[in-house]
């Protein structure tokens, strides 16, 4: 999890990013942001503008991507799925 990634989400902001690692599963392509290929500063800037353009997309982005990193990565949710698993591992 891409912990600066899921602050601005959970802020309601709108994304852009690339496809590296687990940002996919943070960021909905066309939902809550955008993702680009790695190194392809077209794409990046071709999706900065467009979000420049078109700030009627803004509120709906961000509301999306509040609402999908809340519940998705809600932290007493993970703490307590960390906790289980450090049991386990304890009495295994």
């Amino acid at each position: 999890m891409n912990t600066i990634i899921s602050q601005a989400l959970a802020t309601g902001l709108p994304v852009i990013s690339t496809r590296h690692s687990g940002i996919p599963d943070q960021v909905i392509e066309g939902k809550c942001g955008f993702l680009v290929e790695e190194g392809d500063f077209e794409a990046l800037a071709d999706k900065i503008i467009y979000l420049m353009d078109h700030p009627e997309l803004w509120p709906g982005m961000g509301r999306f991507g509040r609402e999908h990193i809340l519940k998705k990565y809600n932290q007493k949710d993970l703490i307590d799925k960390q906790i289980s698993l450090y049991e386990r591992v304890l009495n295994a």
